[in-house]
């Protein structure tokens, strides 16, 4: 058991890399925000309508479950939208200091949904992951309340969807789980493509095809199978590293320079993944 949580710890790192991967690509594709993910959800359900048949996973299920996947996927969607919605009324840095409330959320969402009490040390461990991530983007909240309205939004979705990926993830293949989900996501984000923007360059489609693929399929599905060992909010936690590898990544690629406040901010986060994982394990999470 203790071999199998170290796997889902070490892949849980891997996938958050993977996420952190999305700003870059998200720097060298010229489209906009809300073009640039429908595209990417149209890739990534046509490959994964692709895959799945060829796994020999049926895709017909039974109506409710579909119904219950879709619901799942309106959330991903809106979530996406408030997130790009915070960081067009808000800026990026309020954006990414909102959504790592998530953390928090999920302390609240998870024990609802798995019937449990709400612990303490998690609601702590959520409003540090929230200072720490302020420190990180060197940010100030003064902003307008449709801002920061837009940016918790995003984060309680995220943390819905999060907790019930959770508990979905022992009861359906993931590939398939993804595939209904992600539709329904689409359909979300389809309602809100401006008719009139263009078709991307064809510089664009190579690193589009990159970011549905490995950006978001293989995490994707991969995510679901770490749930069936890793909790929802254990999950959640590792996954506020993303700007931090996000920016290592740009420093590495661009030369831009790391300040001291962030290998500070960024040291408290990983710490603060030790100390949950740590403080975690003899429940198995």
């Amino acid at each position: 058991m203790a071999s199998k949580r170290l796997t889902a710890h070490l892949s849980l790192q891997v996938i958050v890399l993977l996420w952190g991967c999305t700003a870059i690509l998200g720097r060298q594709i010229s489209i906009h925000a809300i073009p640039l993910v429908w595209y990417r959800l149209l890739i990534v359900v046509g490959v994964l309508a692709i895959y799945v048949p060829a796994r020999g996973i049926p895709l017909r299920i039974p109506i409710r479950a579909a119904l219950r996947y879709a619901l799942v996927g309106v959330f991903i969607g809106t979530h996406w939208l408030c997130f790009y919605g915070a960081i067009k009324v808000a800026g990026i840095a309020t954006a990414v200091v909102s959504l790592s409330t998530v953390t928090f959320f999920t302390a609240l969402v998870e024990p609802i949904v798995f019937q449990r009490r709400v612990r303490a040390g998690e609601l702590a461990i959520g409003a540090l992951v929230v200072a720490a991530a302020a420190l990180l983007m060197q940010v100030e909240l003064h902003v307008t309340p449709a801002g920061f309205a837009l940016g918790l939004g995003s984060a309680l979705l995220a943390a819905i969807f999060g907790v019930l990926n959770g508990k979905l993830a022992h009861a359906e293949p993931p590939e398939r789980l993804m595939l209904y989900e992600l539709t329904a996501a689409t359909i979300v984000v389809s309602a809100f493509v401006p008719w009139s923007f263009v078709v991307p360059p064809a510089a664009d489609v190579g690193w589009l095809a990159v970011l549905a693929v490995v950006c978001t399929v293989v995490p994707q599905v991969w995510i679901i199978y770490v749930l069936r060992t890793l909790s929802p909010f254990t999950v959640s936690v590792a996954v506020n590293l993303e700007p931090v590898y996000a920016l290592i990544l740009a420093a590495l690629l661009f030369g831009e320079t790391l300040s001291v406040r962030f290998y500070v901010a960024a040291a408290v986060l990983f710490a603060l993944v030790i100390l949950n994982a740590v403080r975690r394990s003899p429940q198995s999470a």
